[in-house]
C-alpha cells in the first residue's frame, strides 16, 4: 500500500510540473534552400554543423535506401532502365516522407510502373528530423537520381 501512494504522489507531481509551450510547425513556402537552417536530418546521419555536409549525408542516405529496394525487390524492373530518374519527396514539419512524383523519364510507357514502385518505397523510408528555417520546423522538398547502375 505504502508503494501504491509513493506511485500515486509520484505521478501528481509529474503530472503537476508545467508543460513547455511547443513550438507550432510553420510551412514556409518558396525558401531558398541556401536559406534553410538545418536540412531534414536522416535516422543514421551524424550531426553535422556544415550544411553542405548535411545536405549530402540526406540525399546518399535516402538514394541508398531507394537503392536497395529496388535491388532487393524490384531489380527486374529496372533492368531496361537507360535514363537518370528523378525521384522529388517531401519531408513534413513532422519528419515524415510523402512520395511527390518522378521527373524526366524519356521511356515513354513506363512512368506509372516506376511511380507505383517508388510509392511502394518512399513509404518504407524512416522518419527523420524535419527541416528548420527561423527555429521552426519546415516542409522540404527535394529531387533524389536514381540510375541504373547495371548499365
Amino acid at each position: 500500500m505504502k508503494n501504491f501512494k509513493f506511485i500515486l504522489a509520484l505521478s501528481f507531481l509529474v503530472f503537476a510540473c508545467k508543460q513547455p509551450a511547443k513550438q507550432k510547425p510553420v510551412t514556409v513556402n518558396n525558401i531558398e534552400v541556401q536559406n534553410i537552417d538545418l536540412y531534414p536530418q536522416y535516422r543514421t546521419c551524424p550531426d553535422y554543423f556544415e550544411k553542405d555536409k548535411q545536405l549530402e549525408c540526406l540525399m546518399l542516405k535516402i538514394n541508398n535506401f531507394i537503392t536497395y529496394h529496388i535491388n532487393k525487390k524490384y531489380q527486374k524492373d529496372f533492368k531496361e532502365l537507360k535514363d537518370t530518374l528523378w525521384v522529388k519527396f517531401e519531408i513534413d514539419t513532422l519528419g515524415h516522407i510523402h512520395y511527390i512524383n518522378i521527373t524526366h523519364i524519356n521511356e515513354i510507357g513506363k512512368d506509372s510502373m516506376y511511380n507505383d514502385i517508388f510509392k511502394k518505397i518512399a513509404y518504407k523510408i524512416p522518419k527523420m528530423k524535419p527541416a528548420i528555417y527561423q527555429r521552426n520546423p519546415v516542409n522540404f522538398e527535394f529531387k533524389v537520381p536514381i540510375v541504373n547502375s547495371n548499365q
